[in-house]
């Protein structure tokens, strides 16, 4: 995956990503505003070169369809290009039903069907196998070369005796009836222009109004999915095939199939259109770079993380096409990283997509369930994580030991009663599990000479139970912080990023916009912000020790980098106060906490972390940073497991050690 990415980073070098995103975004949507408009025309169009248009609203309908084309045809083999569609409704299986012989011919996917087994990535059907899994079935010799050729031998017979050729579209152009198939084998040109018979299959989704659309696509597709300029074969199929004889009459079928069939796929995209939520997900041009971005989706692979479409994409789509139950272990895997969002080409908001199916999934454990209701609780939660803590030292159960003491058993508010007031929201994991970041907070505005605010009854923002789907929670513990909150005075000061962006973005998404959130929100900053902007103004407060600055290596919370945009911020936080900061090259940014993810997948999430303390290893520094307390402590918890000589800090506390002393 780390190779997919990075020949897509050397593919937008002559492209600008931004704006390429923003053209096709606003494109596809103007498309799906006139779906049923653009359907009509194509089909006029279609129908008037000689071809022949269905629409199928749901799989059944599409697998009778195209059997019905099949037996017409008298087809004994049917060969295929790569086609997702075909996936969806379980075409293979249904013509092999009735007697046909279905052969895949994509590289991948002729692999895939060979072992019995499904697509693990949307662009790379097969790259959960190894050159040596092939070898094996194949009864070739470990090399690609002897691969392609026994591949060579064993499909031609395939072409050139088949009755029908069946492909999807990457595109279908309603003003000219012409569909668009873009492949990087060749295998694809034969499909759709040997055989007697043409049949595409594609979703309504797949329609554009322009070939001016459809190019915005391949400026985007290719360089997303594996970072070429163009693929290698660019199709453009209007209608059987058509030519003149030497006396000018039309004369179909000479050069290529005598029939073209079209097959527009429904199946739940009419639902997903009027859902708000779901709407953007039909943009999507299969392009798999959410895949590629994925860290949950490298940590298991394709089949685990996902049903038939799988990755980011495929847990947005799943429940529309095959139902909610067949994304309900799938979608636990994601960690809300936001990683797919960032990377799409399209720009589709699938975390959010995500959480909306996750919020009416029932695959939550009795154990996930209490955990909860208790964290719902405020004082319930605060009287049972201090009954706790002690156990959870000697016995660790979940992704780290609670704290021996609290922030509030810790900290001590207060200061001169003329000095400007700072409030500190400290967060529910900085007062159970991390409170040495609270406590290194409140030390800095001391030393910035405030007087500083600590509201006793403030818990969590909700975000925990956000992340697990249960947005009534979330929604209560939101209202309820920011009543906690309301009284308070001056710049609210968090070293919670993820907390800052639950409650200045999020919180309105869950329900919990009451009168007194936008004040609140309007005072409230992320540490990483307030320390810059105070070192910046005040250079005085910090003073770094003589000789060579020491080495800290960094890592971006996902919420830090993602949502909020900070990268370049906290890195000169950390210069300010005297540090060199070293970026790690890893295979994936998330660290694997991802709220309530850490107990749902511990082997998962330990992969993760050990991705991370891997690429930290590498850097050769003693010392990793972060802002964002949930960070901090799966991060920490996995280096104690390895006993790794690592020190995982927050910013805060590196820079309050940075402290001038005060003067008389």
């Amino acid at each position: 995956m780390t190779g997919l990415r990075g020949l897509r980073l050397k593919g937008f070098e002559s492209q600008d990503f931004e704006s390429g995103r923003e053209e096709l975004k606003r494109r596809r949507q103007a498309n799906l505003a006139r779906l049923p408009e653009l359907v009509e025309q194509f089909r006029t169009r279609l129908e008037a070169v000689g071809g022949t248009f269905h629409l199928a609203r749901t799989d059944a309908e599409a697998r009778e369809i195209i059997a019905g084309i099949c037996q017409a045809a008298g087809a004994g083999i049917v060969t295929k290009s790569k086609s997702m569609a075909t996936e969806e409704i379980f075409l293979n299986q249904h013509l092999e039903s009735l007697g046909m012989e279905v052969v895949e011919t994509d590289l991948g996917e002729y692999i895939v069907q060979r072992l019995h087994q499904h697509p693990s990535h949307l662009i790379a059907p097969a790259i959960h196998l190894t050159v040596e899994d092939w070898a094996e079935e194949l009864g070739t010799a470990p090399d690609k070369d002897a691969i392609m050729a026994y591949a060579r031998t064993e499909l031609r017979e395939k072409f050139i005796n088949a009755s029908v050729g069946i492909s999807g579209a990457n595109a279908a152009i309603a003003e000219t009836g012409t569909v668009m198939i873009v492949t990087n084998e060749g295998n694809a040109d034969l499909t759709i222009t040997l055989p007697r018979v043409h049949v595409a299959l594609f979703g309504m989704d797949k329609l554009v109004a322009s070939l001016d659309d459809a190019v915005a696509m391949l400026r985007m597709l290719p360089r997303s999915a594996t970072g070429q300029l163009m693929s290698a074969y660019v199709n453009l199929v209007t209608g059987p095939s058509r030519s003149s004889d030497i006396g000018f009459s039309p004369v179909i079928g000479a050069h290529g199939p005598r029939e073209m069939h079209c097959v527009v796929l429904d199946n739940g995209r009419t639902e997903m259109l009027v859902q708000p939520v779901f709407a953007d997900a039909l943009t999507c041009i299969r392009c798999g770079a959410c895949s590629n971005a994925c860290p949950s989706f490298m940590a298991v692979g394709g089949h685990q993380f996902g049903h038939i479409y799988s990755g980011p994409i495929g847990l947005v789509l799943t429940p529309f096409h095959h139902g909610l139950e067949a994304d309900e272990l799938p979608q636990s895997l994601c960690t809300q990283c936001n990683a797919c969002e960032e990377i799409c080409p399209v720009g589709i908001p699938l975390p959010r997509q995500i959480l909306e199916h996750r919020r009416h999934s029932h695959r939550k454990t009795l154990s996930k369930q209490a955990l909860l209701e208790l964290w719902s609780r405020p004082s319930l939660a605060r009287t049972g994580t201090a009954l706790a803590a002690p156990v959870s030292r000697l016995f660790p159960v979940g992704p780290a030991p609670l704290a021996g003491r609290s922030l509030r058993s810790q900290l001590r508010a207060g200061g001169p009663p003329e000095a400007p007031p700072a409030t500190i929201f400290a967060s529910c994991l900085v007062d159970r599990m991390t409170p040495e970041a609270g406590l290194a907070l409140n030390r800095i505005l001391r030393a910035a000479g405030h007087r500083v605010e600590y509201p006793r009854a403030q818990w969590c923002c909700g975000l925990i139970c956000a992340n697990a789907g249960d947005f009534e929670k979330a929604e209560r513990l939101g209202r309820q912080l920011v009543d906690d909150l309301a009284g308070s005075s001056g710049p609210i000061v968090t070293p919670s990023a993820s907390c800052f962006g639950a409650v200045t973005l999020d919180l309105d998404d869950w329900g919990g916009a009451t009168p007194e959130l936008p004040p609140v929100r309007e005072r409230m900053v992320d540490s990483t912000r307030f320390l810059l902007r105070l070192l910046e103004s005040r250079p005085e407060l910090v003073r770094a020790p003589e000789g060579e600055r020491q080495r800290i290596a960094y890592h971006d919370s996902c919420q830090t980098k993602r949502q909020l945009g900070l990268v370049a911020e906290p890195r000169r936080v950390l210069e300010l106060a005297g540090y060199e900061v070293v970026d790690l090259v890893e295979v994936a940014n998330c660290c694997g906490f991802g709220g309530t993810f850490s107990m749902d997948w511990p082997q998962v999430a330990d992969r993760m972390v050990q991705w991370k303390l891997d690429a930290v290893a590498a850097t050769g520094c003693s010392v990793l940073a972060s802002d964002n307390p949930g960070c901090l402590m799966h991060i920490r918890a996995g280096a104690s497991r390895r006993e790794l000589p690592l020190r995982v800090a927050h910013v805060l506390e590196l820079v309050a050690e940075r402290l001038a002393a005060p003067t008389s």
